[in-house]
C-alpha cells in the first residue's frame, strides 16, 4: 500500500492547480464541461474496462454493487421522510443531492494510487449499483420532483431514461467488461495496453477537474437546507458504512473489502445531478454548493478514516 498521505497531498496539489488556472482565468468553468465529458466518455471508461476486465469474482463480490443501488434507495426514503414538508422549489433537489456518489472523478484516483488493482476492482463494483442509482433512480426522481410540475403529475419519458442508460459510458464499459471478464476472452496486448495510457490520463484530469468546479464562497440564503442535506448524506452514510466495517463477518469480507464499502458511503456528490438540476429546472446553484462541500467535507474524512481503520 502506498503512503496514504502523499497521496493525498499530491491529489490536493492537483486540485490545487486547477484551482488556481481557474483563478487566473488559464480554464473556465465551461472547459471543466469539456473535462468532464472527455473523462466521463474516454478515460473513465478506460479505467473500469482496465480494472474490471480482471476482476476475480466471487459470491461476496456481490454485496458491493447490491449496497450501491440498496444505499441509494434507503438515503432516498429519509431524505423524504424529513423533507416531505420542505418548499417545493427546494424539496426536490434536496432528495436528489442527498443521492449517489462522485466515484470515478473522485475516489478511483485515490484508490489506485493508495491500494492498486486489488482496491479498484472492488470500488468499480461498488460504482456499478452506484451509477444505477445517479442515472435511474436520481433522474426519475429529479423529473418527478421538478418545479416545472408542481404538481407532480409527470409522464415520465421511460425512453429518455433508457437512452441514457444505453449511450452512458461508463455503464457500458462495465457491461462489455465484465462480459469480456466471464467469457474469458483474451485481450491483445496492444490493445490493452492502449487502454493502459487512456487509463492513465483520468487521474491527472479529475483532480483537475474538482479543481476548475470549487467553489469557496457561498450563498448565505440556503445554508439551513444546505446543512440538512449535508448531515443526512454524513450521517447516514457513516452510520451504515461503520456498521459494516465492524460487523461484516472478517472471515468472509477483507479488511480492505470492509474499509472500500465503508469509505465509498462518504464520498462527495455525484456531478451528474448538477447536469439533472439544469435539465428539470431545480436549483443549479443550490446543487452545486452542495457538490463543492461534499468535495471538502469528503477528503477531510476519508483521510481520516483511512488513518484510523486502516492502522
Amino acid at each position: 500500500m502506498a503512503d496514504v498521505n502523499v497521496i493525498f497531498l499530491l491529489s490536493i496539489l492537483i486540485v490545487v492547480i486547477g484551482f488556481i488556472l481557474k483563478r487566473l482565468k488559464v480554464l473556465k468553468e465551461t472547459d471543466g464541461d469539456t473535462i468532464s465529458r472527455l473523462i466521463f466518455n474516454v478515460t473513465l471508461p478506460a479505467v473500469i474496462f482496465k480494472f474490471a476486465t480482471t476482476i476475480q469474482f466471487d459470491f461476496s463480490l456481490i454485496l458491493l454493487p447490491v449496497m450501491g443501488i440498496l444505499f441509494g434507495f434507503l438515503i432516498a426514503f429519509v431524505a423524504f421522510l424529513i423533507f416531505r414538508k420542505e418548499p417545493s422549489k427546494l424539496k426536490g433537489v434536496m432528495i436528489m443531492t442527498t443521492m449517489g456518489f462522485s466515484v470515478g472523478n473522485f475516489f478511483f484516483p485515490l484508490v489506485e494510487g493508495i491500494w492498486g488493482q486489488q482496491g479498484m476492482q472492488y470500488v468499480a463494483l461498488f460504482d456499478l449499483g452506484n451509477a444505477f442509482t445517479l442515472f435511474v433512480t436520481c433522474y426519475l426522481l429529479s423529473v418527478i420532483y421538478s418545479p416545472q410540475n408542481q404538481d407532480y403529475s409527470v409522464k415520465i419519458n421511460y425512453k429518455l431514461i433508457l437512452k441514457r442508460v444505453i449511450r452512458s459510458g461508463p455503464l457500458l464499459s462495465y457491461f462489455v467488461a465484465i462480459l469480456i471478464n466471464v467469457s474469458g476472452i483474451v485481450i491483445p496486448n496492444f490493445f490493452s495496453e492502449f487502454i493502459d495510457i487512456l487509463a492513465r490520463a483520468n487521474t491527472a484530469l479529475a483532480w483537475l477537474l474538482l479543481g476548475v468546479f470549487l467553489h469557496l464562497k457561498f450563498d448565505k440564503k440556503e445554508w439551513i437546507s444546505i446543512i440538512k442535506v449535508l448531515v443526512i448524506r454524513y450521517s447516514v452514510g457513516l452510520l451504515v458504512g461503520l456498521c459494516l466495517f465492524f460487523f461484516l463477518p472478517q472471515s468472509i469480507f477483507s479488511p480492505l473489502f470492509r474499509l472500500i464499502i465503508c469509505l465509498s458511503l462518504i464520498l462527495p456528490m455525484g456531478l451528474s445531478v448538477i447536469i439533472f438540476s439544469v435539465e428539470n429546472g431545480h436549483n443549479q446553484k443550490f446543487a452545486t454548493m452542495i457538490a463543492n462541500l461534499t468535495i471538502l467535507i469528503s477528503f477531510g474524512l476519508i483521510w481520516v478514516l483511512i488513518i484510523v481503520l486502516n492502522g
